[in-house]
């Protein structure tokens, strides 16, 4: 009866440990997140989005989400296959 109360607690005790390692794992993302791509002010908001930003503003109240979620899909296939074959064309 020992032994399984052991076990209980070391089970308790791993699962604790392994919530913690992931919250740790957390705030380093965040704080990596907050270094990469610093906070920007609302009056810099407007300058900092991009074009496609942009359009996909436009896109979505007019052609509605899923047909403009199949278009981005994929033109980001698109550009993978395009990236993979320039990286691989420069490669050899």
């Amino acid at each position: 009866m020992a032994k399984l109360d052991e076990l209980e607690s070391r089970k308790a005790l791993l699962v604790a440990q392994a919530e913690f390692d992931r919250l740790k794992l957390g705030m380093a993302l965040h704080d990596v997140r907050r270094i990469v791509r610093p906070t920007v002010s609302s009056a810099q908001r407007s300058a900092v989005h991009t074009l496609a930003a942009r359009a996909l503003g436009i896109a979505l109240p007019v052609l509605g989400f899923s047909r403009v979620g199949r278009v981005v899909r994929g033109l980001s296939i698109g550009l993978s296959v395009y990236r993979f074959l320039r990286g691989w064309r420069g490669a050899r």
